[in-house]
């Protein structure tokens, strides 16, 4: 079963020190662009926080850490196998797992030990990365795309992951502002 608000264990680990994966970019606010902000064309809601910015903006990491995915050969869904997959979301009344993944596109994935991971999703293209590398704080990782839900625009889907949650769940308002903010120098 995919994610959502309320399946978390309700405490707000503390993630700092990182940097907006976008030169330039500033936190976003708005529910929409947040954690938990429903997701209705799916059944689900949003685990990350997306930057929005033009196709082929420079995507860097938030922290040092290992590469742990890497999409390169990511092909999108045609139009027919993605309204099946959206259709049957909503008949489930969640959006599984394998839906979930195909829909963030071409990713790729930073673990930065103590169970935090960062996701980078939506990419245009991605860097000449392999899994195990080791790569630092700011380092050009990908561009900016629409990947695997196109009708999103052109936006960097962020994900911090600590354990099996992201960050944010079960927060919601001034709350969640606070916890995203602080995650960021």
């Amino acid at each position: 079963m995919g994610s959502s608000p309320g399946q978390g264990r309700g405490i707000s680990p503390v993630v700092r020190g990182l940097l907006i994966p976008i030169e330039g970019a500033e936190i976003p606010t708005a529910h929409e662009l947040l954690p938990n902000s429903p997701r209705e064309y799916r059944a689900g809601w949003h685990e990350g926080i997306d930057f929005p910015a033009d196709r082929g903006t420079t995507v860097r990491t938030a922290s040092s850490g290992t590469v742990v995915r890497v999409d390169r050969d990511f092909v999108d869904w045609d139009p027919a196998a993605l309204e099946a997959a959206l259709e049957g979301a909503i008949v489930l009344g969640y959006t599984p797992d394998e839906t979930l993944d195909h829909i963030r596109g071409r990713q790729v994935w930073i673990d930065h030990g103590r169970h935090v991971v960062t996701r980078y999703a939506h990419l245009d293209t991605v860097a000449d990365l392999r899994v195990g590398e080791t790569v630092t704080r700011g380092q050009p990782i990908g561009t900016v795309g629409s990947s695997g839900f196109e009708e999103g625009g052109p936006h960097l889907h962020f994900e911090i992951r600590v354990g099996d949650d992201y960050l944010g769940d079960w927060l919601e308002g001034d709350e969640l502002v606070r916890v995203i903010t602080r995650a960021f120098d």
